[in-house]
């Protein structure tokens, strides 16, 4: 008896620090990137505007397309929030979308060089 009581305790003081540890886990607070295709362009997101910026890096005839991607409702494919696309100019573009990500969401950026490849996506995160 006194051995259940003392397991059904750590479980729970386990699940109580688990829970805590998630409520506590890091937003996507502040500028997030840049996330790299090789040396071929970026993709960052900007927390003051909720948007991104992409930058094509090669004078090559390609350009790049940069994503703030989410999960979709049921959490079983992607949905691209915001798109931009940056090539054949000098600097790089932002979007202005007014897009809001706060919420449980989770969210992650991808940039896509318009040559043969895949894609490159970052780690998803969530939001404040």
């Amino acid at each position: 008896m006194i051995k259940r009581t003392l397991s059904r305790l750590a479980l729970t003081g386990a699940a109580v620090t688990l829970l805590g540890l998630t409520a506590a886990s890091p937003a996507l607070a502040g500028n997030e990137g840049p996330l790299w295709y090789g040396d071929r362009g970026t993709v960052t997101f900007n927390d003051d505007g909720d948007d991104i910026t992409v930058c094509d890096k090669r004078a090559d005839g390609y350009g790049v397309t940069g994503y703030l991607e989410r999960l979709n409702s049921t959490g079983t494919g992607v949905v691209w929030v915001i798109k931009e696309d940056d090539g054949g100019d000098a600097g790089c573009d932002r979007s202005n979308t007014g897009y809001d990500m706060i919420g449980n969401i989770q969210h992650g950026l991808a940039v896509c060089w318009h040559g043969t490849g895949s894609c490159v996506r970052s780690n998803w995160t969530f939001d404040e």
